[in-house]
C-alpha cells in the first residue's frame, strides 16, 4: 500500500510527495495501536496523517470516530486509506466531508481543496432485486428494536433458513452496503451499516420486490393466515373493506396444504370465498399481530388500485417514512 499510495501522490502532485511510518509521540488506545497503520505524508507544503486500517471488517460510523481521536491526539489533519470503496460508502464520506485516500483510484482531501476519481475500480454487480431470503433478512434485521448486533447463527435459527440460503443473503446485504459484519471468534456480528433507519430503507428500496408469489382463492379461510392488501389496510386507515376484497397471506410453503379448499376465480366471483396470497417467505417472522409488517404489504401492491386504495398506502408510507 505504501508503494501503491506514494506512486499515486506522485501522478497528482508532483514528485515531491514524502510518505513515512509515523508514530505517536503519546500512548494512544489500544484500538488505534492495534487497528490502523499510520504514516505521515507531505505534499506541496501540507503535512497530514493517512490512516489504514488494518482489518476489511470495519463500520463506516466507527472509521469516522477513530479519525477524529486520531486527529486530536495528533494534532493534525488524518485521512483514511482504503484498498477500494463501494459508491455508497464514498458518497457517506463526502456527505461527511471525511478525508479518504483509494490509492491508483479516488482522493479527497478538503484540507488541500481537492477531489479526484483517476479511474473506475473493477467492481462486482450488484444484483437487481434482493432474493426472497436476502429480503426477509434484511426487513428481520431492520425491524430489530435493538442496535445490538445479531449473530448469523440467531437468524439462521429465528428465520429457518438454511446455512446456504443465509449465507447467500448476507452476501448479497453485504455487497449493497446494507449491512456490516465484524468477527468476534467464529462468531460473524451483523449490524446495520447505515443510520438513521429512514436512510437505511431508502438504500434498501431499489432492491426490494412484492413478496406475493402467487395469488389463489379458497372456499374457507385458511388456518393461522394473516391479512394482508386491502384486508390489512382497512385494518390500519379509514378505507373500508367489502367480503371479496383480498387479502388472506400464508406462505407459499403451506401450497399443498390448502390445496384441498381451493377453487377457480370463476367460482369465487359467482359465489364467493377468500382471496389468498401465497408469500414468497413467512409473513409470521416479520408480523407482530394480525397483519403483515407494513414495508411487505407496501411492496405487496402491484400499480392497479383505484385513488382511495392510494390514500391509505399513502398513510402507511408515512407511518414508516417510506
Amino acid at each position: 500500500m505504501n508503494t501503491e499510495l506514494k506512486k499515486y501522490l506522485n501522478s497528482l502532485f508532483g514528485k515531491d510527495s514524502t510518505i513515512q511510518d509515523y508514530n505517536f509521540t503519546n500512548s494512544v488506545p489500544l484500538y488505534l495501536d492495534d487497528g490502523y497503520r499510520f504514516q505521515m505524508v507531505r505534499i506541496q507544503g501540507t503535512s497530514f496523517i493517512a490512516m489504514e486500517p488494518t482489518t476489511k471488517e470495519y463500520r463506516l460510523p466507527t472509521l469516522v470516530k477513530h479519525l477524529a481521536k486520531a486527529s486530536q491526539l495528533s494534532g493534525l489533519d488524518c485521512a483514511l486509506v482504503f484498498s477500494s470503496l463501494r459508491s455508497s460508502q464514498r458518497s457517506a464520506l463526502l456527505q461527511q466531508r471525511v478525508p479518504f485516500l483509494v490509492p491508483g483510484a479516488q482522493l479527497y482531501l478538503p484540507f488541500v481543496g481537492c477531489a479526484f476519481t483517476e479511474k473506475k475500480t473493477n467492481t462486482l454487480c450488484l444484483p437487481e432485486a434482493m432474493a426472497p431470503g436476502a429480503q426477509l433478512v434484511f426487513l428481520y434485521v431492520y425491524y430489530r428494536k435493538t442496535s445490538t448486533p445479531v449473530t448469523a447463527s440467531e437468524l439462521a435459527t429465528q428465520l429457518k433458513l438454511s446455512k446456504a440460503t443465509l449465507t447467500r443473503a448476507v452476501r448479497t446485504l453485504k455487497q449493497l452496503g446494507l449491512i456490516s459484519i465484524q468477527l468476534e471468534g467464529t462468531k460473524k456480528l451483523l449490524t446495520t451499516a447505515i443510520t438513521p433507519k429512514r436512510n437505511l430503507l431508502d438504500a434498501a428500496k431499489p432492491y426490494l420486490k412484492s413478496p406475493v408469489h402467487q395469488t389463489i382463492y379458497l372456499s374457507s379461510q385458511p388456518k393461522k393466515s394473516f391479512l394482508g392488501g386491502i384486508l390489512a389496510l382497512s385494518s390500519q386507515t379509514m378505507l373500508s373493506a367489502n367480503k371479496k376484497d383480498g387479502s388472506y397471506v400464508v406462505s407459499r410453503s403451506r401450497a399443498k396444504e390448502i390445496e384441498s379448499d381451493k377453487i377457480s376465480e370463476q367460482d369465487f366471483l359467482d359465489f364467493g370465498g377468500f382471496p389468498v396470497e401465497l408469500w414468497k417467505y413467512d409473513p409470521a417472522l416479520l408480523s407482530s399481530g394480525k397483519t403483515v409488517d407494513s414495508i411487505s404489504l407496501i411492496l405487496s401492491f402491484n400499480q392497479d388500485y383505484d385513488e382511495r386504495t392510494e390514500q391509505a398506502l399513502q398513510s402507511v408510507k408515512e407511518n414508516i417514512s417510506w
